[in-house]
Formats: structure tokens, sequence, C-alpha cells
């Protein structure tokens, strides 16, 4: 069955990068094209420039937007290593569960041993978004803490209503669901 699957894969790959190698000639047409295209549209490094829906909604300062971003960058820096260790205890779940000199029972031993240890450190990520969000509310006058706390509310509402539907898009966003 492995031995299978990877036979598709490899199969898969060849046709991709052949059908990749034939598209070349074309994708001069195409660079011209998009470059005149990437000229109406701003580059990421704009994001910058532009207020978020946050922003927008709870009209902070210059200061604030400032001071969030502080708090944002601190949090990224606390994230990163977590991050980190989730993704390596990730891996070695992988290449134990494809060692072929281990037993199933060993497999599954060695496998949820290092998923508690991919919860301890979900918890730990956890940990760090709730101190954040205290710093970033920190920062908030009454009335915007008041307008945050109910976008909050409504993210919880659209969360329970894409998980209560398989997380499928709104009714109302569904290019199937007929007009009214």
């Amino acid at each position: 069955m492995k031995k299978s699957l990877i036979i598709a894969g490899l199969a898969a790959s060849i046709m991709l990068t052949s059908s990749i190698a034939n598209a070349a000639p074309n994708t001069v047409k195409a660079d011209k094209q998009q470059t005149a295209v990437e000229k109406q549209i701003p580059k990421k490094c704009d994001k910058k420039m532009k207020r978020s829906p946050i922003d927008e909604r709870l009209k902070l300062t210059d200061e604030q937007k400032k001071q969030a971003h502080e708090i944002r960058m601190k949090g990224h820096k606390e994230m990163k290593p977590i991050f980190d260790k989730i993704k390596a205890k990730k891996e070695e779940i992988r290449q134990i569960a494809e060692n072929t000199k281990l037993t199933e029972e060993q497999k599954t031993k060695k496998i949820d041993a290092l998923e508690i240890e991919i919860l301890k450190l979900k918890q730990q990520a956890r940990k760090v978004r709730i101190q954040n969000a205290k710093e970033f509310e920190a920062i908030l006058t009454p009335e915007q803490k008041a307008e945050f706390n109910k976008m909050k509310e409504e993210g919880r509402k659209m969360h329970m209503m894409k998980k209560r539907n398989g997380h499928k898009k709104p009714a109302k966003f569904d290019k199937q669901a007929p007009l009214k």
C-alpha cells in the first residue's frame, strides 16, 4: 500500500515538473502582463500604510498602533520557539510512524508521549496569546475595549456557526445559495 502511494506520488511529481517545463516558454508573456497588473496592486510592504479592520473599528491612534505593533512583535518573538518545537515534535512523529523497525505498540507509545508534549507546547502558546491580548486591551480606552469585546463576541459566534456547519461558508457567502 505504501509503495503504491509512493509510486503514485513520484509519477504525479514527474508529470508536474514536465508540465512546468513545457509551460516555461509561455511565462515570458505572462510575466509582461503580470508586471502591468502588479503596478496597479500594492505590494505586501504597503500593508503597513493601510489600516486593518481592527484599527478602523477601534479607531486606534498612531501611538496605540505603534504600541499594538510592539506587542504583536513581542508575541511573535515568544511564539516562534514554541512553534519550532511543535514542528520538530510533529516531524519526530512522522519519522516514528514511518519507522519499520518498531512494532505498532512501540510506535503508539512514542507517538502518544510526543503528542502530550505537543499539547503542553500548545498550552504555552495559548498563555502567550492570552498575555498579549491582555497587554493589547491595556492600551485601549473604555470605548475601544467595549468595541473590541463586541468584535470578539462576533468572532466567537462566527466560529460556532462554522463549527456547526462543518466549517462551510455561511449561506449568505455561498455562491451556490440562491440570492434573496
